[in-house]
């Protein structure tokens, strides 16, 4: 059965693929910060999470993320998240390109005593995302 932290980083990733940005934010702590790796971004607020959630959703209506395993350490949970949809809105700059992507990444919530979260670590494939969608080349082969 897992505990309690490992339930709120399975809740969080329900509440997206429900598109319930609220929820998405219930258990972070009053302090906290949400780095996004690949972006080189970090969030102090809800609000500003629930921006950038609603990005990726505005970006991928009908993004979708699956967990493929959890690692429960305790005050620290890890999941590697399988996140697949359509890019069918504007990503930051980029247009939308019409199409499908499928990229893996690991999300690393740390929480405190009461089981709210106070650091969330985002690590994605952003390369191979941004060759899926025809916004970068591939680099060379040997």
């Amino acid at each position: 059965m897992p505990s309690k932290n490992a339930e709120v980083a399975l809740a969080q990733v329900e509440a997206y693929n429900r598109r319930d940005l609220d929820a998405q934010v219930s258990g972070y702590a009053d302090t906290f910060t949400m780095t996004d790796h690949a972006r080189g971004m970090t969030l102090r607020s809800r609000d500003e999470v629930e921006r950038w959630m609603g990005d990726w959703i505005a970006a991928s209506s009908d993004g979708k993320v699956d967990v493929v395993e959890v690692i429960d350490a305790g005050d620290v949970v890890v999941s590697v998240l399988q996140m697949d949809g359509t890019n069918d809105g504007p990503m930051g700059p980029m247009p939308a390109s019409g199409r499908r992507f499928s990229t893996r990444g690991v999300q690393i919530l740390h929480f405190d005593k009461n089981g709210r979260i106070t650091a969330h670590d985002n690590f994605f494939d952003q390369l191979s995302l941004m060759i899926q969608l025809g916004f970068a080349e591939p680099p060379p082969q040997p």
